[in-house]
């Protein structure tokens, strides 16, 4: 499950009904991937409702409740070795906050787990952490989303480009594209990235089955 996601499903149990265009702007995405996040979230067993109608909206069955019948303990310990993961190699940190919510499911599984990170999961790839929070991940992470072309101004050089995913290596942070074939892209290489108004399907050679990839 994306963070997002997460935090839509934290939402929706709190404000109890709301529409698609009130978590459009709450979240800053489109309709289109709200839609998306609510389906994902339905497939793995969350009971979401949508009404249309006057008296319509989004809404989860009063009934439910986040518990351990939603994340097992072998969830809760791959998200806290994930974020163990995430916080080694990023500048901005998310694993504290997010243990906060998962720790009103089962705290003392959460604090065992986080314990175990500590202890036992120690992350050395890269010679520095990665901002994930610049203007050129927003662009791309934008991109991913909505399925938008992304024009990129990389090495001095301008490139119109399809994301397809973020590939992690031991030097750094790429971008896996399509554009006149199948590239990697250094993120940290990247001076300026604008999203253009085209879009894409998301029908591309995954990055694993791509043997052949080339580096720009």
């Amino acid at each position: 499950m994306r963070n997002r996601q997460f935090e839509l499903l934290l939402h929706l149990l709190k404000v109890k009904k709301t529409t698609h265009a009130a978590l459009a702007h709450q979240f800053e995405v489109s309709v289109k991937t709200i839609q998306r996040d609510i389906d994902q979230l339905a497939r793995l067993g969350v009971p979401i409702i949508c009404q249309r109608g006057s008296n319509g909206g989004i809404f989860i069955e009063e009934s439910y409740k986040l518990n351990t019948s939603f994340f097992t303990p072998n969830d809760l310990q791959t998200i806290t070795f994930a974020l163990s993961l995430y916080d080694a190699i990023s500048v901005k940190k998310q694993k504290e906050q997010v243990l906060q919510k998962l720790a009103l499911i089962s705290p003392d599984l959460i604090q065992l787990f986080e314990q175990d990170a500590q202890d036992y999961f120690v992350v050395d790839l890269m010679p520095q952490p990665i901002d994930l929070t610049t203007s050129v991940h927003t662009v791309i992470q934008y991109c991913f989303d909505e399925e938008q072309l992304l024009e990129i101004e990389y090495n001095q050089e301008l490139y119109t480009i399809a994301p397809i995913s973020y590939v992690l290596k031991a030097d750094g942070l790429y971008i896996y594209t399509f554009t006149d074939g199948y590239y990697l892209f250094k993120t940290e290489n990247i001076q300026t990235a604008r999203i253009l108004t085209e879009t894409f399907e998301r029908d591309f050679i995954p990055y694993e089955k791509n043997a052949h990839i080339l580096f720009k």
